[in-house]
Formats: structure tokens, sequence, C-alpha cells
């Protein structure tokens, strides 16, 4: 019971810091529709380049004219961009090491095959499980009816000169597949409100430092744990209410993308909300002094942020190694992968899990310490 009510009165505290309040509801949500709207189009195709693509055929008959016509033609050519290889070998080779998207390839005597009605095939290898290229090999496909016999067109047999248009447009929908801006913005925004939160966890300890009911409470019978505990509590909720406040708001009045698992997204949100605290909670313990916390999760919650791509995405192996310290980086990957893959990025929630536990242990260790 008492340390349900010291949970209960920190959180009450804190609920009545208007000035705070407003201010950890407000700024994120200015962030999400600024940052959101402003960078829409470098999160937002608006062209896809054609497509690296490697054709090899040893066929030297009908089908083989048609497909290089097929291939050159403009309509194709906005589409793939189609490189001749040397040898089989060659092109698969460029397929893995990423330099083509893909390969078409025709075998011996394939065009000799569709004279006799034999069924024969086109070979398309790739490294991506769907690409757009097979919907228009598809498109070519069945144009010639490949399996029967060659096509004819008012009965006449196709030649490979008629320049026939035969050239299916493919549309590639990206809604819902990608984040757009204020997709991307919503849940990194966020997380960088939720870090700059972690001030809740260094009033729970500052303040009571200032009027000296820290003295009565360790003089209270009752465990400084769970004094720690209930303080821990009490500031969590808070900002995970917070938290909660601004997801909906970004979801329903934004329109952000938050189809994702809710009970995923709740975790996330209040494993993220207790890190948080609990580094702020650490940072008032060392520092004793609200203004220098104030300032090393300024400073800390800035770089974590930056270094897990908050602000705009970042590559290099130095920005990758420094980010799998950021717990962003966690809570974020896990929210992309479930949202826009509909997957459950198990190891990326366990690494938050984890990383809860180290920060709630070094509050608990930081917190003792002080008693003493």
């Amino acid at each position: 019971m008492k340390l349900l009510s010291i949970a209960y009165y920190t959180f009450i505290r804190n609920v009545r810091d208007i000035k705070a309040m407003t201010a950890f509801i407000l700024l994120p949500i200015l962030m999400i529709l600024i940052l959101g709207k402003a960078l829409d189009s470098a999160y937002t195709p608006k062209k896809i380049d054609p497509m690296n693509v490697g054709y090899f055929t040893k066929d030297d008959g009908i089908l083989n004219s048609s497909m290089t016509e097929f291939l050159s033609a403009k309509e194709t050519r906005s589409i793939l961009e189609v490189k001749k290889v040397n040898s089989l070998e060659s092109g698969i080779d460029q397929v893995k090491s990423g330099k083509l998207k893909g390969l078409i390839y025709l075998s011996t005597g394939t065009s000799d095959q569709f004279k006799k009605g034999e069924q024969v095939k086109i070979n398309f290898y790739s490294k991506e499980k769907n690409s757009y290229v097979q919907p228009v090999l598809e498109s070519f496909v069945r144009t010639f009816n490949i399996g029967n016999t060659l096509i004819k067109l008012n009965g006449k047999q196709l030649q490979p000169n008629s320049n026939p248009s035969i050239i299916k447009e493919v549309k590639l929908v990206t809604e819902g597949k990608i984040p757009r801006g204020i997709d991307y913005y919503a849940l990194t925004a966020l997380f960088q409100s939720l870090l700059f939160g972690a001030i809740f966890g260094v009033f729970a300890i500052t303040k009571d430092m200032g009027n000296h009911t820290n003295i009565r409470m360790i003089a209270a019978p009752i465990q400084g744990s769970k004094i720690i505990l209930g303080k821990l509590t009490g500031s969590t909720m808070t900002l995970f209410g917070i938290s909660i406040l601004i997801f909906l708001i970004s979801k329903f009045a934004f329109k952000a993308n938050w189809d994702g698992s809710l009970w995923i997204i709740l975790l996330v949100l209040f494993l993220f909300s207790t890190i948080s605290v609990a580094l702020g909670m650490i940072l008032a313990y060392l520092s004793k002094s609200t203004m220098a916390s104030s300032l090393g999760i300024f400073i800390v919650g800035t770089v974590l942020t930056l270094v897990a791509g908050g602000f705009s995405r970042m590559d290099g192996k130095v920005i990758e190694m420094l980010s799998y310290l950021s717990p962003n980086t966690y809570a974020q990957k896990t929210l992309f992968t479930n949202i826009y893959e509909g997957t459950f990025a198990q190891s990326n929630i366990l690494s938050l899990v984890c990383y809860t536990i180290i920060v709630v242990t070094l509050t608990f260790i930081t917190g003792r310490r002080r008693v003493a």
C-alpha cells in the first residue's frame, strides 16, 4: 500500500504540473506535424527508376527476336534497363552481387519447342522475393501464349518486327507499404519526446530533495527500494499516459499509419517510458541537481535520437554501431517492422526489454547509494 501511495502521489504531482504537461504534449505534436509535412517528399516516392536487369539467350529463333524487340521497346525501357550479359554464370554472379536486380534467360532451342507446340519456360533469376519484373514478363508470356503455340493476331502469325503494344501497365502501390513523412515522424518524434520526458524522473527525485520530503521518507518505516520503485512507477505512468495521448492524436487527427498490433504498440510505449524515467532518475541521483540533470537529458536524448535516425535517416558503420546504444533503435525497428511488414520483431523487443532491465537496475543501484 505504501508503494502504491508513493506511485499515486508522484503521478498526481506530475499531472498537476500544468506547464510541464502542456509542453510535453504540444511539443511532439508540433514536431510531428511540421516535420511530417515539410519532409514528406523525402519519404514518399514520386518516381521509380527503371530496374537494372540482365538478359542472356542461347536461342536464335523467333522467340529470342521477339523478346529482344520487347525489351528494347520504349514502353519497356521506362520500366526495365536491360543489359546483355556474356554467359548465364556471369549473369547469376551479377545478380548475387547486386549489380543486377534480375536475369532473364532463354535456353537453347526454345523457339523450336514453340513450333512443335511443346511447353517452354522463360527463366528469371532474382534475389528479391517479389520483383515487379515478373508481371512485365507475364505480360509477354500472355501475349505469346507460351505452352501451346505462337500467338496469332487476326489469323496472322506475329512477326518479330511487327512492334505490337503488348506491355501491360503495372501500377506500384506504395501506400501503407512504406512510411510517409507524417508516418515516419509520428514514431521518431514521439520517442524523442519520451526521451526528453525523462525530466519527470528527475522531478521525482529533485523535488523531494528541495522540500526535504526525502528525509521524512527515509526516516519512515518503508524500504528504500519501495520508495524508488514507487517514484519510478508513478513517473512512468505519467509519461506512458502522455505517449498514448500523442499516439491517438497522430493516428486520428494526422492520419499517421499506426496499423500494427495494438498490444505491441502499447508494450513498446510502456517499456520506452520506463527507460526514459529510469534514465532521468539515474541522472538526478548522480547530479543531485535539476538543472544539471535537465542538461544531461537534452544532450543524451539528442544524441540517442540522432544515431537512431530520429531526425533523418543516416548511414555509415560508425552511426550503425552507435545506434545499438540507443533504445530508440529497438523501439522504432519493432514498430516499423510490425506496421509495414506485419511481423513481430522478437529480437528487437527482447533488446528493448533487456535495455529496460539494465536501466531500472542501475536506478536502484544509484538510488540506494544516494540513500546510504
